[in-house]
């Protein structure tokens, strides 16, 4: 079990991104948003709309690990929904709201959890055999890929 002041670091790293992002795009110029330094990557814009969308994801996940016993949560092909979602047409400004709005309904979920609920099981589809903790823990490493990836494209200037 992941001792109390662990899940507090971790809360607070989940925390977090929204402020580092909401920071990271004040650097950025709107005529960034739709540079793509690297083909195989989304552009700031889809960055945006992917994290929004994936705030509902997370917490369809856990809310389903919370009330189901060990269910299965089926993996996304995240280039298929950027198309069908329309991630290069959307507002930034309206993704990042919605991305903070996500992450705080998240986090109230979270911070409700007692010590034995954060061990609860599911079972993913390319992943196999998570926890609740692992889930909180696989959010942050993805918070992470793209927080950095905003990083580095606002770095390379138009």
């Amino acid at each position: 079990m992941l001792p109390e002041k662990a899940r507090h670091y971790l809360k607070e790293g989940l925390a977090a991104t929204p402020v580092v992002i909401d920071r990271l795009l004040r650097e950025a110029a709107p005529e960034q948003y739709d540079l793509r330094p690297d083909p195989e990557r989304f552009t700031l814009r889809e960055v945006m709309g992917h994290l929004a969308d994936w705030e509902g994801v997370w917490m369809g996940r856990a809310q389903r690990v919370l009330t189901e016993e060990n269910p299965d949560l089926p993996g996304y092909d995240e280039g298929a929904w950027a198309i069908e979602h329309g991630y290069a047409r959307m507002d930034v400004a309206e993704q990042q709201a919605r991305f903070r709005e996500g992450r705080a309904k998240l986090l109230a979920l979270l911070d409700r959890l007692s010590a034995e609920e954060w061990t609860r099981t599911a079972r993913h589809s390319e992943w196999g055999e998570i926890t609740l903790v692992g889930l909180a823990t696989l959010v942050l490493g993805h918070d992470g890929y793209h927080t950095r990836q905003i990083a580095q494209w606002i770095d390379r200037k138009a």
